[in-house]
């Protein structure tokens, strides 16, 4: 099982069944799920799946999702046991691609709490699991999150119909992170 990953502001802990009613609780935010699910309420049983999944790809591949955590530090953004969101990767329609994936609560947006937490995981994939590429994609109305992947460098691949929505595709590789981390030296 994958270690949890430290940042300054955040304690990343692989998901557990533990979390699933306060993953689906975040999950089933109207804010939040406006664009992880299409304004959909999923079901705490789809939860479940989804950190079930993640439990095996963390098993089978070395990789899955975390849940965010704020650390025990003076500037702490909430409780430590106060679940803030989620960072890491899934398989990318079940291939061998790892997609990015991420959501936070609305009261912490704009906090760069996202960016911090991509950041954690990115350098896990890269080093750990030796990822070539990494994607992300979300709906092009999307902006916030549009903006967190290209401040931790991920470089526009194309914009396209996806599931029925206007998509924007990201992409970054070990390269262009090295020379983001090189411009971006904060971002460590």
């Amino acid at each position: 099982m994958t270690d949890e990953l430290e940042t300054a502001r955040l304690r990343l802990a692989p998901f557990a069944p533990e979390h699933v009613e306060r993953l689906h609780a975040l999950w089933t935010d109207p804010d939040v799920r406006h664009y992880l699910w299409d304004d959909e309420v999923i079901p705490l049983a789809k939860a479940a799946q989804i950190v079930d999944e993640s439990l095996r790809t963390f098993r089978e591949h070395g990789f899955g999702l975390w849940a965010l955590f704020p650390r025990e530090v003076a500037d702490a953004p909430a409780p430590p046991d106060r679940l803030l969101g989620f960072c890491g990767f899934r398989l990318f329609e079940g291939g061998d691609q790892p997609e990015l994936l991420y959501g936070i609560l609305p009261e912490f947006w704009g906090k760069g709490l996202v960016t911090e937490a991509c950041h954690a995981v990115i350098r896990h994939g890269f080093r750990q699991c030796a990822f070539r590429r990494i994607i992300a994609a979300t709906d092009t109305p999307n902006q916030p999150s549009v903006q967190v992947m290209q401040r931790i460098g991920m470089v526009f691949e194309g914009r396209r119909e996806y599931h029925g929505l206007d998509t924007v595709f990201y992409v970054l590789s070990p390269e262009d992170y090295a020379d983001h981390l090189e411009l971006h030296p904060d971002a460590t």
